[in-house]
């Protein structure tokens, strides 16, 4: 009886260790490899703790990507998302207009349809003033702000980030993902895959 009692409990313990070698191992198999899910960059190109876009209001996988930025904002409030526009000043110009008046996701994601779904042209200040106009927005002072020094500047400085990030190599594409400066991501088709990876290279 005795002699069955033990036995019964070394099962006990091995059934237990087993669990907690493949409970070890699935948590190592889910993380992110490098060479696949993500790769090393340059640490000097962007600074601070951030989950970093570089995107273009004409690529597709740009605005599919914005439903996993999305969903990366509701599960993790915390995580500092940050968008860099490329392309031309027109573009990265429109981008800082609307964050500058706060015209939220729905104004950045009307850029997106009017170019990739409606086919309009976005590429002067005329197109511009038009794109205000269609969607209702206070074309003034949406003209005002697009062409105040202020965004200038940000574009600039967002455009010679594009180049400076292209010229090392970093960028071949958009959109670009690159967490804390020293990881590019490697997105997949799996949203939920890509937000788990990204968020455990942002937390280590």
């Amino acid at each position: 009886m005795l002699y069955n009692h033990s036995r019964i409990l070394m099962i006990n313990k091995i059934l237990k260790l087993n669990a907690l070698v493949l409970f070890l191992s699935f948590f190592a198999t889910a993380q992110p490899e490098q060479g696949k899910d993500y790769e090393l960059i340059p640490s000097d190109l962007i600074e601070g703790q951030s989950v970093t876009e570089v995107f273009g209001y004409w690529c597709n996988a740009c605005f599919s990507f914005e439903s996993t930025v999305d969903l990366l904002k509701k599960q993790r409030p915390d995580v500092n998302v940050v968008q860099i526009p490329a392309g031309n000043e027109v573009y990265a110009r429109l981008f800082y207009t609307i964050k500058a008046l706060n015209l939220g996701k729905e104004a950045h994601l009307n850029v997106y349809k009017d170019i990739q779904l409606l086919r309009k042209n976005l590429s002067s200040t005329s197109d511009v003033e038009a794109f205000a106009k269609r969607h209702n927005y206070n074309h003034s002072q949406f003209m005002n702000v697009y062409n105040s020094f202020g965004i200038g500047i940000k574009a600039t400085n967002a455009l010679r980030k594009v180049r400076e990030l292209g010229n090392a190599g970093v960028i071949e594409g958009v959109p670009t993902i690159i967490i804390n400066g020293k990881y590019k991501f490697r997105r997949t088709a799996d949203a939920q895959k890509n937000i788990d990876n990204m968020l455990f290279l942002y937390d280590n």
